[in-house]
């Protein structure tokens, strides 16, 4: 079942991620997230061991992504 709830983008393009869904996921300060766009939505996902184990092969048959190709050295800011 989906939890749909709201926030706004501010001038920064920043949102806030609302306290329940933060503490459901476990995302707290510093936690990385990747946004994925997946049929015209936006995906918000916590990175965990879980997820990068999930993405193991995804991109085996079409290549790393020009963008990740040369992030892939870059640290998270």
């Amino acid at each position: 079942m989906s939890n749909i709830e709201y926030s706004a983008v501010n001038a920064k393009g920043q949102v806030v991620i609302p306290a329940d869904i933060r503490e459901r996921l476990d995302i707290k300060q510093g936690t990385k997230v990747a946004f994925v766009e997946e049929e015209g939505r936006l995906i918000l996902q916590p990175v965990t061991d879980a997820f990068i184990e999930s993405m193991r092969g995804s991109l085996s048959k079409r290549g790393m992504p020009a963008k990740l190709e040369r992030a892939r050295d870059r640290e998270f800011a």
